[in-house]
């Protein structure tokens, strides 16, 4: 999974932070729906994509997205993108 900065330059955090950012980002995006202890709302209810069909993967997009904008309160996620091999790509603005 990428995670890019759609403007790095007006981006008001330090390193540190930044980490911290994709770290959450990464953790959300990754973990299956209802099974993080004591924060069963987390997660995406179709992890992994089922198919590599434009619905599945859009689906997840709006999950990922969704899921973001209510547990990770410091940037937005504005785009998710898949590579070669289902390989995630995500751009966040914010900060």
């Amino acid at each position: 999974m990428d995670i890019e900065y759609a403007a790095k330059k007006n981006l008001s955090m330090n390193a540190t932070e930044q980490d911290s950012v994709i770290n959450s980002i990464s953790t959300i995006a990754s973990t299956p729906y209802a099974t993080a202890p004591y924060i069963r709302s987390l997660g995406i209810r179709n992890y992994p994509p089922e198919s590599n069909s434009e619905i599945s993967r859009n689906k997840y997009a709006a999950e990922v997205i969704t899921q973001c904008s209510m547990w990770e309160d410091r940037v937005e996620v504005s785009e998710v993108r898949f590579g070669k091999n289902n390989n995630v790509r995500m751009v966040i603005k914010g900060g």
